[in-house]
């Protein structure tokens, strides 16, 4: 269970009323995105609908009631039966037919069609899987950038800070005569360029902060410092490679599809056989098709029905095989893709834990290179220019140390989504429709039994599957 009632409700009083001043984390953010967004409601409601659909496949096994009624005229030529007289002129009366029909033989194709369904329902709560990892990971990409705008922000405060005290000190200094007129406007302009640049981080604040409002649902308020996952992070790209081939949802989800698709196989095979149904007709009325007095008729027995229609039958039987070579080659597919983005994640992160401990380095030697040239300034030995550039370049130096830190936090839980671990490594329960349940509880062959490799290489999905074990 995703969480219980109350704790729905009550998480969803909790943010109803929260203020401004209300503190929210990361774990807070994604509860939120997945009780509220409307993606993973969709997703969810797909996944019921065909709950639905699995019931009505199950119900095929059920005895069939019919009941018939009629009322109205007749009239009859004159002939006659042994038992009934035909009408002079044209007589109303009724007639009531119940028919019972139990299924006893159709090919497996009941049994077949309940776990088409199953694999469908399974791949419907994958899906639901995906949508929240996906979205999870959105929420912590927008969560990861408003904390950076936020510290850019402060930044750029801190940096027009400097400016302006700055140009204060120098502007006491010019109308004292001691400062040249050159010096104050060089201070200006860098006064003017920070405030300017304080507006632009501010503008994207903005905007993340909204992006933030539409895809979790609640403002951005007081946000905690995100939780570390380093020790989450696989040892090597190989074991995240492998941990991907096995957890992350869109693979899953594809060899539900896959599962789907043998079934359709099994269900369009058993139109080589007949079907055998016990069927019992009870049939009663009175002055009924021309005729003058009560029917009373009953029957029960076997019935087998087999259809020809030239070369249809065949015809159906190839096409599923084929659909089953498509869906393989769109789980070789996905399973690429996400290969891909494993491996770019991981390059990613790597990249990023080298980059921010190079930009570390150099924002502390520009920190460090500011107080020596402001040192020099006062004995004269630097200009006022050395000493702003300086100022800009520990700037610009502070703000890619904000950006890069910010980039390796948040790259490591793109890995982590990539190998479908996400929400587990953070504590949360996805979703209650997230899970993939109704192929084992149906009994359903296991993925891949299907013997159906016409037009597909065989080789290669054999290969997939040994990855897959491993």
């Amino acid at each position: 269970m995703f969480r219980s009632n109350v704790t729905t409700l009550a998480a969803a009083f909790m943010f109803s009323w929260a203020g401004p001043s209300s503190a929210l984390n990361l774990e807070d953010a994604i509860f939120y995105v997945l009780e509220t967004n409307p993606e993973i409601k969709a997703a969810e409601a797909n996944k019921q609908a065909i709950e639905f659909e699995l019931d009505q496949a199950r119900a095929f096994n059920m005895p069939r009631f019919e009941l018939e009624a009629w009322t109205g005229a007749s009239i009859n030529d004159g002939s006659t039966t042994s038992d009934l007289t035909a009408a002079d002129d044209a007589i109303t009366g009724y007639q009531v037919r119940g028919r019972m029909t139990q299924k006893i033989f159709d090919g497996y194709e009941t049994r077949s069609e309940i776990e088409r369904q199953a694999f469908r329902v399974d791949a419907a709560a994958l899906r639901v899987l995906e949508r929240s990892e996906f979205l999870s990971l959105e929420a912590i990409r927008l969560y990861a950038d408003v904390l950076r705008s936020q510290e850019l922000v402060a930044l750029g405060q801190r940096n027009v800070d400097y400016h302006r005290a700055v140009y204060d000190r120098l502007e006491g200094g010019f109308e004292g005569g001691v400062v040249p007129v050159g010096d104050i406007q060089q201070a200006e302009e860098r006064l003017y360029l920070a405030e300017d640049t304080l507006l632009s981080f501010e503008l994207d604040l903005q905007d993340i902060e909204d992006n933030f409002l539409a895809i979790v649902g609640v403002e951005p308020s007081s946000l905690a410092a995100m939780p570390g996952v380093a020790s989450a992070i696989p040892g090597s790209l190989d074991q995240a490679l492998g941990i991907a081939r096995r957890r992350n949802p869109s693979i899953r989800f594809s060899q539900a599809d896959v599962g789907t698709s043998e079934a359709m196989a099994r269900v369009a095979a058993a139109n080589k056989y007949p079907t055998i149904d016990l069927e019992a007709d009870v049939l009663g009325g009175e002055d009924v098709n021309g005729f003058e007095g009560a029917v009373r008729d009953a029957k029960i027995g076997l019935v087998m029905r087999y259809e020809f229609q030239g070369g249809r039958k065949k015809a159906e039987r190839q096409e599923q095989v084929r659909r089953i070579s498509e869906t393989r080659a769109d789980l070789l597919r996905r399973t690429r893709v996400v290969e891909k983005e494993v491996r770019h994640s991981w390059a990613s992160m790597r990249s990023a834990e080298r980059r921010r401990a190079v930009v570390e380095k150099q924002a502390a030697l520009a920190r460090e290179l500011r107080e020596t040239y402001q040192n020099e300034y006062q004995v004269g030995a630097r200009s006022l220019l050395d000493i702003l550039n300086t100022q800009n370049s520990l700037f610009q130096a502070e703000a890619n140390l904000v950006n890069a830190r910010s980039f390796e936090r948040y790259v490591k839980y793109r890995l982590l989504a990539a190998t479908g671990t996400l929400l587990p490594t953070l504590g949360i329960q996805p979703p209650e429709d997230a899970n993939p349940y109704a192929g084992e509880r149906s009994g359903a062959p296991a993925v891949g039994t299907t013997n159906a490799n016409t037009h597909f290489d065989a080789s290669s999905y054999r290969d997939w599957r040994k990855s897959v074990d491993n």
